[in-house]
């Protein structure tokens, strides 16, 4: 008999052991990772992704996890450094999990951003812009009229956290100076830790949300249970020091700190546009500034056209286009920004709008406005991106007609979205003419991108994503 052992199931599938490796990066990942495809399998090239890589540097990495198709590793050291490394301008950049990019030029990062979008949309979508447009640029510090501040209190210290997520992890890190909100509030963190310290039941409080108009700011503490008049009273010092306003968010209700507030807002193009505690914002008033203006130019607004302008929320697009077109209609989820649009073209009395409440996320073509002529679109969906609301909109049905504007403005907060929906787009009849990158979020791995589709026209051939128009036949004369 023999002595060998009897093997059970599948045999066992020995570990590669994990090594270190000298890498050139060839290029930056949407994440914004380096990226290298020196590794030759038998499928072809191997992708190895690099945290803190540059493309254009030859690095020491150790592989961290190994995949089917490609593989992860960590720096160990830098051999030949790219020209446009620099150092982090923040004492927490090595444990922080926002501004992960700040080892790189601000220049740069946009460019490896475009570079990164402009190669999804031609691998993913088959798509090459027509005209790729200069960036719209960013401070890259200081820049934040929103953020959302993490709080907790630790049970065996007592001491209270008040920062952002630590990289890679959902736990808290202690922050003493954030580069990226207004000069005035860089210590704000120091300030409300001592405020909420000397409050006993702080735990209830979960995060506070910031938001900055023009004029004035606001801190919205979000709360799961009520707070005592102490508690209150401590919070309401803390705000009038800070020169901000102060709100308590519960399930159901929110409840100011303070009385006689002034209106929360800013400025868009001569035009004031008001907003609520929680309200939605765009977070870079420079960049947002810019992209309306570049919207205004893209779009080539005239006093003949009807405007659809889809995800309005406040009016940040609809009402500043408004004294340039016949009529503008904004279409929202949220009914009480619905509201707040509407407050807004009142207040500033802008007649040719109007707004509506509907779930953008299912079918449009029964909503009374969708059955207006509308001959441009503007759309500046959510990371899921449009694509129910797309083929909603300009396929129809056999009861009512499709929409067929000759123009669409598609502001992506989600590269592969965008990819997604510019393929949808193409079936459908349109073609990217303008494209370009936007600084919405310095120093960060988030890519902001404007692009313009026009429909293509009937004397137009699609070839390869591009589109090329047809040679009129000479006429031919004989004398």
């Amino acid at each position: 008999m023999s002595s060998n052992k009897i093997q059970f199931g599948r045999p066992k599938k020995h570990k590669q052991k994990l090594s270190e490796l000298t890498l050139t990066i060839d290029n930056l990942s949407l994440e914004g990772r380096g990226v290298s495809k020196q590794i030759a399998t038998k499928k072809g090239q191997k992708a190895i992704f690099v945290d803190g890589a540059i493309p254009g540097e030859i690095v020491r990495v150790k592989i961290s996890q190994q995949h089917k198709n490609y593989d992860e590793a960590k720096l160990v050291s830098i051999e030949q450094p790219s020209v446009h490394r620099v150092d982090a301008n923040c004492e927490h950049y090595n444990h922080c999990g926002g501004c992960q990019l700040q080892h790189i030029e601000t220049t740069a990062q946009l460019d490896f951003k475009q570079q990164a979008v402009l190669s999804l949309l031609a691998r993913s979508a088959k798509v090459i812009p027509v005209s790729i447009q200069e960036p719209i640029r960013s401070a890259p510090y200081h820049y934040r009229r929103t953020a959302r501040i993490g709080v907790n209190r630790l049970n065996q210290s007592n001491n209270m956290i008040v920062g952002f997520r630590r990289k890679g992890s959902s736990k808290l890190l202690q922050v003493a100076k954030c580069n990226i909100l207004p000069e005035n509030l860089c210590g704000l963190f120091d300030q409300l830790r001592q405020t909420l310290q000397q409050i006993s039941n702080a735990k209830a409080i979960t995060h506070i949300e910031y938001q900055q108009g023009d004029q004035s700011g606001a801190l919205t503490f979000r709360c799961k249970e009520p707070l005592s008049k102490h508690a209150r009273d401590l919070l309401a010092t803390m705000l009038t020091e800070l020169g901000l306003q102060g709100f308590l968010k519960f399930d159901s209700a929110i409840e100011p700190l303070q009385t006689n507030a002034d209106n929360l807002s800013y400025f868009v193009n001569q035009v004031e546009l008001r907003f609520n505690s929680g309200d939605f914002l765009q977070v870079n008033s420079q960049v947002n500034k810019q992209m309306i203006n570049r919207a205004i130019e893209w779009l080539a607004l005239t006093e003949k056209d009807h405007v659809l302008d889809l995800f309005s929320g406040l009016g940040n697009f609809s009402l500043p286009i408004a004294k340039h077109v016949a009529t503008v209609t904004g279409v929202e989820g949220s009914e009480s920004m619905v509201q707040r649009a509407s407050e807004n073209a009142l207040y500033n009395k802008i007649e040719n709008s109007e707004f509506f409440s509907a779930n953008l996320a299912q079918s449009v073509i029964h909503h009374p406005w969708y059955a207006k002529a509308f001959n441009k679109i503007i759309l500046d969906p959510p990371r899921s991106g449009a694509s129910e609301l797309i083929s909603s909109l300009l396929s129809g049905d056999e009861e009512q007609a499709k929409l067929s504007p000759e123009l669409i403005l598609y502001i992506a907060c989600d590269p592969s979205s965008l990819a997604r929906d510019t393929a949808l787009l193409a079936t459908l009849g349109y073609k990217i003419t303008k494209f370009c990158v936007m600084d919405m979020f310095p120093n960060t791995t988030h890519i902001e991108t404007m692009a313009l589709f026009s429909k293509v026209k009937s004397n137009e051939k699609k070839i390869n994503g591009a589109t090329k128009t047809k040679p009129k036949k000479k006429k031919l004369f004989s004398l």
